[in-house]
């Protein structure tokens, strides 16, 4: 798995390639947390899995969600928006649900993601 993060026009901008678990999300979202301390100064995050291979158990969802939540204070005033192939945007709607305070859509294009951060 590699990853690239870079921030645009107040956006977060990440990227995967190759094969991707659970466990890599997670640090990705350490990673990006660390690298940028006051998120609340983004419009949103954008994550791209166009060229990646997600691995992944759906019990596994539960623990991404859980981790999640103890970002709330940081991220719910963000959008997050993810770019995927369309058989994973279930897990997204599925973690959207699971996650109400968080603004989380699943998108198929990069630009529809970034025109949706910023209306």
């Amino acid at each position: 798995m590699e990853i690239t993060i870079h921030e645009q026009d107040g956006v977060i901008f990440r990227r995967f390639f190759g094969e991707v678990c659970f466990e890599d999300m997670i640090e990705s979202w350490k990673m990006l947390v660390s690298s940028y301390p006051n998120l609340r100064g983004y419009k949103g995050i954008l994550t791209s899995f166009l060229d990646a291979d997600i691995r992944h158990e759906d019990h596994n969802m539960n623990v991404l969600v859980e981790f999640l939540k103890g970002y709330l204070d940081q991220l719910k005033d963000l959008k997050i928006a993810m770019v995927m192939d369309t058989p994973m945007v279930t897990n997204t709607i599925i973690m959207s649900q699971r996650m109400k305070t968080l603004q989380i859509k699943p998108f198929s294009t990069v630009e529809a993601a970034i025109k949706w951060i910023n209306i």
